[in-house]
């Protein structure tokens, strides 16, 4: 069975970007989490507020995000700006799993049973992938357009499954802008980044795979380490970046280069660099 398209979503999106907690930060994470109330985004939540709050290290603020990109409430609703925060919440202790978040979502909610589906389909068998197609068919959303693309790409047959992408990302579907960038799945590379470039400022998160693909080296050796932290930046602004990008940007800092880091910036990135418990009332 290919990968399945969750774990490509997390590749692309957040995973790629961080490093594995170390023990200690991972024992912190779950006592922040054991200490944790349910969020919910409220109306007197703006989007500014919350990214202010996100930047400085506030788990619960990705939380309300991720239910701000679920119900598009101030952002376009979209499934992987969602999964996104989630996933990020989970790595700053805000949640156990990002599994949490998606099982509390009451059972009527779309992309409840896109992410339930996507689960399910792990496994592959055809009983559960014919249950899963039906299902798909059965919503017309860009997310599930999407997915039940990737199904028929399973299956082999991929004239259909273009045009679903197509379809999708027309919408105005984060995910399948991205896949039309990288169709068949193929591994992003640099000549792809111009392309990503032009939907940035609109899927953010894509800053963070941009700021990966300059800074890391080329089979000649060389590196566009500068370009790479001004995305890693744009990322940062959006509350969207990883511990691997803040690493990157602090040793470029102090090595040096040519960045201009406020105290407030450098605080920000050590706080995603090594996540500190923060206080509840």
């Amino acid at each position: 069975m290919k990968n399945w398209c969750l774990y490509i979503i997390m590749m692309l999106a957040f995973v790629s970007c961080s490093e594995q907690q170390t023990m200690e930060d991972t024992l912190a994470s779950q006592k922040l989490s054991e200490k944790k109330s349910v969020v919910v985004a409220t109306p007197q939540d703006s989007i500014a507020s919350l990214l202010h709050q996100a930047r400085w290290g506030d788990s619960k603020a990705y939380l309300k995000l991720a239910d701000c990109y679920r119900d598009g409430f101030g952002v376009k609703k979209d499934l992987l700006g969602m999964i996104t925060m989630t996933a990020i919440a989970e790595e700053r202790g805000g949640i156990q799993t990002m599994e949490d978040y998606f099982k509390d979502l009451p059972n009527e909610h779309e992309y409840k049973t896109l992410f339930m589906l996507m689960e399910r389909y792990k496994s592959y068998i055809p009983e559960s992938a014919d249950s899963v197609i039906q299902v798909l068919r059965g919503n017309d959303s860009p997310e599930a357009q999407t997915l039940l693309a990737f199904v028929m790409m399973d299956q082999g047959d991929t004239i259909t499954a273009k045009r679903l992408i197509k379809e999708a990302a027309d919408k105005g579907c984060s995910l399948a802008e991205i896949f039309l960038i990288v169709p068949d799945r193929k591994p992003v590379v640099k000549s792809d980044a111009d392309k990503f470039a032009i939907i940035a400022e609109q899927v953010p998160i894509i800053y963070n795979l941009l700021g990966n693909l300059y800074y890391e080296t080329e089979e000649n050796g060389e590196t566009e380490e500068q370009l790479a932290i001004e995305y890693y930046m744009k990322a940062e602004e959006h509350a969207m970046l990883g511990r691997k990008g803040a690493a990157r940007v602090l040793n470029y800092y102090h090595s040096g280069g040519n960045v201009q880091l406020t105290e407030d910036d450098i605080k920000r990135l050590e706080l995603i660099v090594k996540p500190q418990q923060m206080e509840t009332e």
